[in-house]
């Protein structure tokens, strides 16, 4: 049984050139080469379709790029972003206690393990400060780092991070040892 795939070329009227020329080509490329002509068109179809719309959306591209370069550059986030505390706002040194309490808390609360902390006082080059620098090796996860030291920032508007080191064993190690060094002001105490 042959299967014969043709144009039904009697029932179209067509002049005899014409009928001769399809004939010749049906023959000479075969239904294969006829089927990838037609994926070939319905390609260009599509294509033709999609045009407008992608020059559409490679418009609305450049006019992003444009207005992102024409943009001032974004700054990393820094401990000067957040505007300094006036002197008279920063809470005295009795509360220092009370913050290095709150501090290995916060390691809790945000899952790390801490088993030691390390402090430090010193006088601030203003004179009127007291600086507390609080050295905290911790162990847990990036998201409790990343955590923790976000609470800290933020409950404790008088503390800045100095150095932050994390440091992982392997690279498919879930636990990793992180090294914060937290630095405390306080005013001077007042009568």
């Amino acid at each position: 049984m042959k299967l014969r795939l043709g144009w039904p070329l009697g029932r179209l009227r067509l002049p005899a050139r014409l009928q001769t020329l399809a004939f010749t080509w049906r023959r000479h490329l075969g239904w294969p080469a006829w089927s990838g002509l037609a994926l070939l068109a319905g390609a260009v179809l599509v294509q033709w379709q999609l045009r407008p719309m992608l020059q559409r959306d490679a418009q609305r591209l450049e006019a992003r790029w444009a207005a992102l370069a024409s943009a001032p550059a974004s700054r990393a986030v820094e401990a000067s972003a957040r505007p300094p505390l006036p002197s008279g706002e920063l809470p005295s040194t009795r509360q220092r206690g009370r913050d290095l309490e709150w501090l290995v808390s916060a390691a809790q609360r945000a899952g790390l393990g801490l088993e030691r902390a390390d402090y430090s006082l010193g006088a601030a080059t203003a004179g009127a400060l007291t600086r507390v620098e609080a050295t905290l090796p911790l162990t847990g996860s990036y998201a409790g780092v990343r955590r923790f030291v976000a609470e800290v920032l933020n409950e404790l508007p008088h503390s800045a991070l100095e150095s932050l080191q994390i440091e992982r064993a392997t690279a498919q190690a879930k636990e990793l040892q992180a090294t914060a060094r937290f630095v405390l002001f306080y005013g001077e105490e007042t009568p």
